[in-house]
């Protein structure tokens, strides 16, 4: 995770200060996410679509 925060934060994002915050918003809960999945050792339905959310929430961050 510390790679992909760098690299949107760093060359993805902006300078301007809210789509930088919304993307470290988004980063944190997706390393929350993460650990969640991770702990349950499975993925349904429902992961997949959050994973789908995040996607497109980052990529409107992105454009």
């Amino acid at each position: 995770m510390p790679f992909l925060r760098g690299k949107l934060l760093e060359n993805g994002v902006s300078s301007e200060k809210q789509r930088r915050e919304y993307m470290e918003y988004l980063l944190d809960e997706l390393e929350r996410f993460y650990r969640r999945v991770s702990w349950s050792g499975e993925l349904d339905e429902g992961h997949w679509k959050a994973l789908k959310s995040f996607h497109r929430d980052i990529l409107s961050c992105l454009y």
